[in-house]
């Protein structure tokens, strides 16, 4: 799984994506300052000098990897680093209930949570609130690991209360659970495939067809605002496993990171364990350059191209 994960983050460096500026990178940052400064102004410049030149970062560098951070307070204070940590994590909870209606009293008591999980929360809700606010024109790949997370994508990106009556469809494996079920396009991979599978022509106008239909179905509202088609697949690595890649991958590149028709692309891929081993690392390339954004789990990281 790592070593998978690994191709993908790689590629992103090499093709000059960099993270999107967060929320939560400016909370952890904020609040553990605060907690050092409880120290005095002049010992807590003093600490973080020190702690900084370990390993030759930056203030906001150090203080944004929460992890590092711990290891060095303890490595410096021993256990007086417990008092500092434990009222970062207290203000981080707070800020968690604040912006995150599924954390719960028994979550906040579990002495198993730790500032970590609250950090990946808080990115969570993040990313999920930028999916759901997308604008028109945009082609964003979704790289996921879990189920859970690629759930939580396809419920924001398909979010009524923020797209109201659009056109949307999905391309999937299976019908969608309960919290899709106002999704009525939904285009089956398994059915593309009763035609035999080297007939790349009658796949792709399959595909063509069915996507010029939904979107011609989207009609400006009541006020003359129309908001953007909104397509999705759930695991467009069904391509590559099946003997398709060059088709999913010339799509891809045809649509570009700006697409010219009034809607949004949601391009999901399984990178977990096994499920990429039919791609390249040239593909994979391929497959990132043609995106606006692109968005990983564990934890949710939003990636854009410096050169877009």
């Amino acid at each position: 799984m790592l070593e998978d994960n690994h191709r993908y983050l790689s590629s992103l460096d090499e093709l000059g994506y960099l993270p999107m500026s967060s929320k939560t990178e400016q909370i952890i940052y904020d609040e553990a300052k605060k907690s050092v400064e409880q120290l005095g102004e002049s010992a807590s410049k003093v600490l973080l000098d020190h702690i900084c030149s370990i390993n030759g970062l930056s203030e906001k560098e150090l203080l944004t990897n929460y992890d590092l951070f711990e290891k060095l307070l303890h490595r410096v204070l021993k256990e007086g680093a417990d008092i500092i940590l434990q009222n970062i994590k207290r203000k981080l909870l707070v800020h968690a209930v604040l912006i995150d209606p599924n954390i719960t009293i028994r979550d906040i008591r579990d002495p198993r949570l730790t500032v970590d999980d609250i950090l990946k929360r808080l990115r969570a809700v993040e990313t999920l609130e930028f999916v759901r606010k997308i604008p028109s024109h945009e082609h964003i790949a979704f790289l996921y690991r879990d189920e859970n997370s690629k759930d939580a994508m396809l419920a924001a990106f398909f979010d009524t209360k923020i797209i109201g009556k659009t056109s949307m469809g999905l391309f999937s494996t299976k019908r969608p659970a309960n919290q899709l079920s106002h999704v009525n396009n939904i285009m089956l991979y398994q059915d593309l495939l009763q035609e035999p599978p080297q007939e790349y022509e009658v796949v792709a106008r399959k595909v063509a067809d069915w996507t010029t239909k939904l979107h011609s179905l989207n009609k400006p509202h009541k006020n003359n605002t129309e908001c953007p088609t909104r397509i999705a697949g759930e695991d467009a690595m069904w391509w590559f496993r099946n003997g398709f890649a060059s088709y999913i991958l010339g799509i891809e590149k045809s649509m570009g990171r700006y697409l010219q028709e009034n809607m949004s692309v949601l391009c999901g891929y399984n990178i977990s364990n096994g499920s990429s081993e039919n791609i390249d690392n040239e593909d994979i390339n391929s497959l990132i350059a043609a995106h606006s954004y692109v968005i990983i789990d564990e934890p949710f990281i939003v990636y854009t191209s410096a050169n877009a």
